[in-house]
């Protein structure tokens, strides 16, 4: 599944049509991506609306668009001033396992498992999911449809006093499975979690009551930040056609300095201290680990 650097990546895929009205939308009503809010309604929703921004949040995409367009076209190829905030609607994207998002021609062709297509007179903005794990859907109109979403690891409020509080209750919960919580570390993945116990280092199923919370907290923010600039800074937003498997979605991944380009590979060496990488299942999910470096939880 894409995490946090990939969406934002995803996300400025999109970013040329931001000034664009919508004058066309497709769909596929009966796929799994709106259960939600039903496809009928997005297309009344969007229709002939202009994007106008958009933003990330750990693994959530959002779009937001001016609900005045209908009555006044937006010719202008600069970005119009934005509405008031309350003013704006928001649809939601999640690319759960499969989805991708990319550009094409504005006559683009629906394919098979294209299942939301967002038309301007330049450009199709399409979001395809074999899988169907992905979710589209609006949002009741709010201000900030993501005022009560956790804090980002990367956002100043993340600090050693908010993790605390976030995880009093959490002793007993392994270090994968915290990293993992969405409510708690949003954006971070499978990937990114066995980075940050690798760095710590730190067995991945060792209790959270047994750490260092600060140091939890500053290696997460490392792993985040170097996965934004090795990820999302360091390419260049292609047509995402490729989808968002390592070595195809990006030309630029991490260094082989780090965990990333190691833990699968057959017979993978920890790029620190060259030992063999132990895996196994921890919090559900594979993991890889350097027994020499990490220990035992």
């Amino acid at each position: 599944m894409p995490e946090l650097a990939e969406v934002e990546l995803a996300r400025r895929i999109w970013e040329p049509a931001l000034g664009q009205r919508i004058i066309a939308i497709d769909t596929h009503p009966h796929t799994r991506v709106y259960r939600d809010t039903p496809a009928a309604s997005i297309e009344s929703s969007l229709s002939l609306q202009t994007l106008l921004a958009s933003r990330t949040h750990g693994k959530r995409l959002l779009f937001s668009f001016d609900p005045n367009a209908r009555s006044v076209p937006r010719l202008k190829k600069e970005l119009p001033s934005l509405p008031p905030p309350q003013a704006m609607l928001h649809l939601e994207l999640h690319l759960g396992m499969s989805g991708r998002l990319f550009l094409a021609a504005p006559d683009y062709p629906t394919a098979k498992h294209d299942h939301f297509i967002l038309r301007t007179r330049e450009l199709s903005l399409v979001y395809s999911d074999y899988r169907q794990f992905g979710r589209v859907f609006l949002h009741p109109p709010v201000a900030d449809p993501w005022s009560a979403l956790p804090f980002e690891v990367l956002d100043r409020r993340f600090t050693l006093t908010y993790l605390k509080r976030v995880t009093s209750r959490r002793g007993g919960t392994s270090l994968k499975a915290l990293l993992l919580d969405q409510a708690i570390f949003p954006g971070v993945g499978n990937w990114m979690a066995d980075e940050i116990c690798w760095r710590l280092p730190c067995h991945p199923a060792k209790k959270l009551r047994d750490l260092e919370l600060g140091l939890v907290r500053k290696v997460s923010r490392q792993i985040c930040r170097g996965a934004m600039r090795h990820v999302a800074d360091k390419n260049s937003p292609r047509d995402g056609s490729e989808g968002f498997s390592p070595g195809r979605y990006v030309e630029q991944v991490p260094p082989p300095s780090w965990l990333f380009q190691h833990r699968w590979k057959a017979g993978g060496h920890c790029p620190r201290c060259h030992s063999g990488l132990a895996r196994g299942t921890v919090a559900t999910r594979t993991t890889a680990w350097c027994p020499s470096c990490q220990g035992a939880a």
